[in-house]
């Protein structure tokens, strides 16, 4: 059984939107069979509707048996049933006019918007119901193959706004900037369009182009942009001297499917070369799968040091907690003094790594507050390609903390500046590990 973390507002327009999620079953066929759902969850039978629209019947199961903030209370749970009954017409009649070949495809879109409709009805912008054509790109992303400008961004309140671009693509090379909002590709409006309706409009294959109409913090008038698409091919993991070669800057960009053994490598390299310090750089890490950063916290602290992370199934603080182990194996450096970078971008899988990095006095967080996400979803996969997304837990670090809404403070503070001629977060990293600069940022 695999696990990762969600990513949920910051998606890739590479191709779709990257990581995250949370405990992953794999359905192998249809996931309504002999009136049971695969996986462990009772089905009381499939009606003629279950029948005609099973997407819709499996993702309301889902939602009814595992969602992390369905009621308890018998009065809330039928607001809540109602709710979802609303979500699915609502989602229903925003597909009905949409022209379609045969009456079996009109039906399939029906039974896609409805499960999509109840998603939608909830206030956590967690747990989605994805279509195989958006589903896909996000396994590509995982596996580090992307086709598109290169650029992570959130949707807040319905804007694209840029978390960071990716080191070397097509979206970097144009100018684009952490905090850009994109409000317009080739003309057409993005603005409280859904995400994968927005991001339909900026992504596409490799070798066209789209001009990006951009609103910059501090810039009064909106400007555009012309990115060339690409297919984009990124390491997970990076490695770069510095400080004379004392130092090894090891930046992670996605805890994916390479990562692990892309970190050994880069790890066995800083030892072949008696680094003193390690910076490992997981700013704009959107996160990935979970077993990917217990992998990543065995590579620095001893497995029988405590848990990797918990999981909290309980809204209410009354259930039991589940620890996820500490996952040892390959290259390990439990001595060589670290600082772990993080910002903004830094999410989900990041926030599990710097937390346990910092619970266990392992390394220094430098750099800006981290994005803040502490929910959980678990990956139901359809038979048809399609998935649902399902908040089902939140996590907590080793020291059963909970990660705040605002995100991880760093230990040093330092703000990063696009305009600077330099990346004073990385320095300030390497003086801390020289003992240049102080591990902790004064009180105020």
């Amino acid at each position: 059984m695999l696990f990762v973390t969600s990513l949920a507002a910051l998606i890739a327009v590479v191709s779709f939107g990257a990581g995250i999620v949370a405990e992953r079953h794999l359905f192998g066929g249809s996931l309504l069979s002999s009136g049971r759902l695969l996986g462990g969850l009772e089905s009381d039978g499939a009606s003629p509707s279950d029948e005609a629209f099973p997407r819709q019947a499996a993702v309301r199961e889902l939602l009814e048996d595992e969602y992390f903030f369905r009621p308890a209370s018998p009065e809330a749970r039928a607001d809540f049933e109602a709710q979802l009954e609303r979500g699915a017409v609502q989602g229903m009649a925003a597909v009905a006019g949409t022209p379609v070949a045969s009456l079996d495809e009109y039906r399939r879109q029906l039974d896609y918007g409805a499960a999509r409709g109840m998603t939608e009805a909830l206030s956590d912008d967690y747990t989605v119901f994805l279509e195989p054509i958006t589903g896909a790109p996000l396994r590509e992303e995982l596996a580090g193959e992307y086709e598109g400008i290169g650029v992570w961004v959130e949707h807040p309140e319905g804007r694209f706004t840029i978390v960071s671009p990716i080191a070397g693509s097509p979206a970097e090379r144009a100018g684009l900037r952490p905090g850009d909002v994109i409000i317009a590709a080739d003309g057409q409006s993005i603005e409280g369009l859904e995400d994968d309706a927005g991001m339909s409009l900026i992504r596409g294959p490799a070798g066209t182009s789209v001009r990006l109409t951009v609103q910059r913090p501090g810039v009064d008038d909106p400007f555009d942009v012309t990115v060339t698409r690409e297919a984009i091919v990124i390491p997970a993991v990076s490695y770069q001297a510095e400080a004379d070669g004392k130092i090894a800057e090891i930046t992670v960009s996605i805890f994916g499917d390479n990562t692990t053994r892309e970190l050994d490598a880069a790890l066995k390299r800083a030892k072949e070369e008696k680094v003193v310090g390690i910076v490992l750089d997981l700013r704009g890490n959107g996160g990935g799968w979970v077993t990917s950063a217990q992998e990543m916290i065995g590579r620095f602290v001893p497995g029988d040091a405590g848990p990797a992370l918990y999981q909290d199934l309980d809204e209410d603080d009354n259930g039991e907690l589940i620890s996820e182990p500490i996952v040892g194996g390959g290259e390990s450096t439990f001595e060589t003094p670290l600082v772990v970078l993080i910002d903004g971008g830094s999410a989900s899988a990041s926030e599990i790594v710097a937390g346990a990095i910092r619970d266990y006095g392992r390394g220094t967080l430098v750099g800006e507050r981290s994005f803040g996400k502490g929910l959980v979803q678990r990956v139901h996969e359809f038979d048809d390609g399609s998935s649902a997304r399902i908040t089902f837990a939140r996590w907590l670090t080793p020291n059963k903390t909970p990660i705040p809404h605002e995100g991880i403070e760093p230990d040093v503070v330092v703000t990063g500046d696009p305009d600077a001629s330099g990346d004073e977060q990385l320095q300030r990293a390497i003086d801390v590990l020289l003992g240049v600069a102080p591990a902790a940022t004064p009180a105020p």
